[in-house]
């Protein structure tokens, strides 16, 4: 089939003189395109985010943690669990080739009092080694060594540093947690926090050194995780099988424990995200189908109020062929023309998520072209039962149609 310019002219005078009735024809079909390029975009930029704290936070960092914990996005369990991990586990993975730092985590309760209580913050046993593997500087004094980690020093998180004092800055001051006394060494720059991600967890916690865990809860506390650096990036998939191999040894062949490389800690990041989108992205589907249906209900409307013009066009020569193109054009043109107002309704929504919010969506031109290619198909699709019941109808009887 072919078409000639005049069949879009025609296409567009008609618009023109039903405007009302073609632009909500084309509501779905606007809804719907504008949906899928935002969601795309947003989910796309989120992913990209995740994926750059994972670089930040986590370069060359593999996560061991228990299998009866709940690991987090970030790779952290914000649901203190049973764990599996022990004193033993963190001796054993400190002396093998190729790791540049350990570092233990032990998640300690109780309520730290300073010039304010602060019964949400959480307590976390680690050793000097933290700063550098999660590659995150400190605002204000230092983070304790092995010079000081004797004493009750500690080190607060960006929010727990605001909740326990009043002051701007609180080194030096003291607070009191499980019965003892606690000198602040140290404040750790804020974490930046992405969608998805735990990582909050850093910023409301309270740092003390791994030897005084053992001074509460009878000395019984466990590892809750264990975050192991290395040397290098190319040596992150070896590592990771030491790590896994002299796990099993401890833990006499039981495998009760996970390793995840931090490429691993991304995709479970964007697990969850891939699926609220691909929900998303099917209810836009909906929409668009929904304004596929209005389109064939409005050119069916069409061609019945244009039965007259349809026989005049017969009765002067008009073919078959050309009254389907004629009104299979309208139809697409309709849908295209929604499906341009889509795109640009999406680019104005992504320039508004920019300025207003902390959102950076992703707009692939990729997207773009399949949205306007959907939007091309559906014309086509759906206009074609209204444009081929047009092109039979007999010339007499439409003649008779006024």
């Amino acid at each position: 089939m072919s078409f000639s310019p005049g069949h879009i002219k025609g296409a567009i005078v008609t618009m023109r003189a039903n405007r009302w009735r073609s632009l909500l024809t084309m509501f779905g079909i606007i809804v719907g395109v504008a949906s899928v390029i935002v969601i795309i975009g947003i989910s796309q930029g989120v992913k990209r985010d995740i994926t750059n704290q994972v670089n930040s936070y986590s370069k060359n960092v593999i996560t061991v943690s228990s299998r009866a914990a709940s690991v987090s996005s970030f790779g952290f369990s914000t649901v203190p669990a049973v764990s599996t991990l022990t004193n033993q586990d963190v001796k054993a993975l400190a002396h093998l080739k190729g790791i540049r730092a350990s570092v233990p985590l032990y998640l300690l309760s109780g309520v730290a009092t300073g010039d304010r209580s602060y019964p949400s913050g959480v307590v976390i046993a680690t050793n000097q080694n933290l700063p550098l593997v999660l590659n995150q500087s400190l605002a204000y004094g230092a983070f304790f060594n092995d010079q000081n980690s004797n004493g009750f020093s500690a080190v607060l998180g960006n929010n727990a540093a605001r909740a326990l004092f009043k002051g701007s800055i609180p080194l030096g001051y003291s607070f009191t947690w499980g019965g003892q006394q606690f000198v602040v060494d140290g404040v750790l720059n804020k974490f930046n926090v992405t969608p998805f991600s735990n990582n909050t967890i850093y910023n409301d916690a309270i740092f003390i050194p791994d030897i005084v865990a053992s001074q509460f809860n009878h000395g019984s506390s466990s590892v809750f995780q264990i975050l192991v650096k290395a040397k290098s990036s190319a040596q992150l998939p070896s590592l990771a099988k030491q790590i896994s191999l002299t796990l099993l040894r401890t833990h006499s062949g039981q495998h009760n424990f996970s390793v995840l490389l931090p490429s691993q800690i991304a995709s479970n990041s964007t697990g969850i995200l891939g699926l609220l989108t691909e929900l998303t992205i099917g209810i836009a589907v909906i929409s668009l189908f929904v304004g596929g249906v209005g389109i064939m209900n409005v050119m069916l409307v069409s061609v019945t109020e244009r039965m007259h013009e349809i026989g005049i066009r017969k009765a002067v020569g008009a073919s078959n062929r050309q009254i389907l193109m004629q009104f299979l054009i309208e139809s697409t043109t309709v849908s295209v023309a929604g499906g341009l107002i889509g795109i640009i309704l999406a680019l104005l929504v992504d320039v508004g998520l920019r300025d207003t919010t902390n959102l950076s969506p992703v707009i692939s031109w990729q997207v773009v072209l399949i949205s306007a290619l959907i939007s091309i198909m559906i014309g086509i699709v759906f206009g074609s039962v209204p444009a081929f019941r047009a092109s039979k109808k007999e010339p007499i009887d439409a003649l008779r149609n006024d």
